[in-house]
């Protein structure tokens, strides 16, 4: 749930993609803030409970 007003500029500006997978590991974020906008990715990651197979 996203507040708008203070750092958001609406309450559905926040977009997270997650993997379709048993880890549900946050993959992106997106999201339009008051002064600009966020995109954030997936650099690297370790020590997951399950394997993650990587698609491209």
């Amino acid at each position: 749930i996203v507040q708008s007003g203070r750092v958001f500029k609406e309450q559905e500006s926040v977009t997270v993609w997650i993997s379709d997978d048993k880890n549900k590991i946050p993959l992106r974020v997106k999201a339009s803030l008051a002064v600009g906008s966020l995109r954030a990715d997936l650099d690297a990651y370790k020590g997951l409970a399950n394997s993650f197979p990587i698609i491209f």
